[in-house]
């Protein structure tokens, strides 16, 4: 009859190793898809908003060519030349008007950079932490499972 105790505890004990075993690998795949997940998704979010920067860029360069064109159209009807001093200044104050937009956005779009980063970095960090937190639980799974084993067979 202990001899039947003993199979069974040991049946039950490599059935618990298996299914923790089973159940660590699936949550390993899980956790790298997630990763590969949150990279891509990373990767596309980057590509929107240097998209975005360059959209607006694009917009500031047709804006400021627009105004000076227009002031210079307003100086020659006037019968004065754009290279003008009074005429140069403002073109001059326009363009480092565009300048600075076009540095802010730029800044903007770093900082926006950055912080997708860091949640990525957060991502995979929090997921290899669970993947950790996974791998104690199973060898704890299978240390108590190899200490009931011996117990079993110290009484046989």
């Amino acid at each position: 009859m202990a001899e039947v105790a003993a199979v069974a505890t040991v049946v039950s004990v490599l059935g618990s190793a298996y299914y923790t075993q089973k159940t660590y690998a699936a949550e390993k795949k899980a956790t790298k898809r997630a990763n590969e997940l949150a990279n891509e998704q990373a990767a596309i979010e980057r590509e929107a908003q240097k998209a975005a920067l360059q959209e607006t860029e694009r917009k500031n360069r047709n804006l400021l060519a627009q105004q000076q064109s227009s002031y210079k159209a307003k100086l020659g009807a006037s019968g004065l030349a754009s290279q003008s001093g009074s005429g140069q200044v403002v073109l001059d104050a326009m363009k480092k008007e565009t300048d600075m937009e076009n540095k802010y956005q730029q800044t903007k779009t770093q900082y926006s950079l950055k912080s997708l980063n860091n949640q990525l970095k957060q991502t995979n960090n929090k997921n290899l932490l669970t993947l950790n937190n996974l791998r104690l639980q199973q060898q704890d799974s299978l240390l108590n499972s190899a200490t009931t084993l011996g117990k079993m067979t110290a009484k046989s």
